[in-house]
């Protein structure tokens, strides 16, 4: 009787422990970005996304040294439930918010990889409400990619590669020290509080932030310009997009990166003459379904 007592004891408890009494404050299910200002927090932010995906963010200076990060050294990403007023974070712990007053909320965390704490937050501005970037704000899978390379306007290389499997161009160019760059990326996510972030097949992600240049043409650039920059490096989406995402089929998008560069050579007789090369590729992509 004792040990079912005990038992039943440590369940209750277990069960209770998403629902402090915290005087009505408790939230409903919300979606955003909380970001926690506090430099002594191992944690920097949690976005909560509405395809029910979340991404952490540590602090590195808190957590461990920075002059051996890996991206989950940093970044902690996977799906969330929402049960009894607690968030549970798959792959890293439980939190619950406390709404306080003008987007400021407090936030009990309980995490496998320190003792529980509470931090103070505040929800981050998300972008304008419009409906391209509803359309856009969402976790996308590739379908498969076009890769095309023209010198002054030759083609010399185009074929298309099933996702984004870049294994075939490595083997083709003889790029050994690329072939774990593209070939484990699955998918892409962009979030009404302007983050972006590359998934990979392990389970990680690369994350930087998203804007606008020029909405009207679907000009998008991707920022990557944070901290982590010196340790993480993606080139393959840096700089500016041009994305489509189809008004008749909003669960497909198209991603097109075009990059010019020029060379210059010498020639005996003639001098020295400018040759363009431009490369571009252009991802097929369809919503992510779980």
């Amino acid at each position: 009787m004792l040990a079912l007592a005990s038992a039943f004891l440590f369940a209750f408890a277990g069960m209770t422990s998403c629902n402090k009494d915290n005087g009505g404050k408790n939230a409903d299910q919300v979606t955003g970005k909380f970001e926690i200002k506090d430099a002594s927090s191992p944690v920097k932010s949690i976005e909560l996304t509405p395809d029910g995906e979340y991404i952490v963010t540590k602090n590195p200076a808190v957590t461990r040294s920075g002059e051996d990060l890996d991206l989950d050294d940093v970044w902690v990403y996977g799906k969330f439930t929402f049960i009894d007023g607690c968030y549970v974070l798959q792959g890293f712990g439980k939190i619950v918010i406390d709404w306080l007053n003008g987007g400021a909320a407090e936030i009990a965390i309980e995490s496998g990889g320190w003792d529980p704490f509470t931090v103070q937050a505040s929800l981050a501005s998300n972008v304008q409400e419009t409906k391209i970037n509803r359309s856009l704000c969402h976790h996308w899978v590739f379908d498969k990619t076009h890769f095309s390379l023209t010198y002054n306007n030759l083609t010399f290389l185009d074929f298309e590669l099933a996702g984004c499997d870049f294994t075939r161009w490595f083997a083709e160019s003889g790029d050994a020290d690329g072939d774990d760059i593209e070939e484990e990326c699955t998918g892409l996510i962009f979030t009404q509080a302007g983050t972006y972030a590359v998934v990979y097949d392990n389970g990680k992600v690369n994350v930087g932030s998203w804007a606008w240049e020029n909405a009207e043409d679907g000009s998008l650039k991707c920022d990557w310009s944070t901290q982590y920059q010196s340790f993480f490096k993606d080139y393959r989406f840096q700089g500016s997009l041009v994305v489509d995402v189809v008004e008749g089929n909003p669960d497909t998008c198209t991603i097109i990166r075009s990059f010019e560069s020029t060379m210059e050579k010498y020639h005996l007789f003639s001098g020295p003459s400018v040759h363009s090369l431009k490369t571009t590729l252009t991802y097929y992509l369809s919503e992510y379904t779980d």
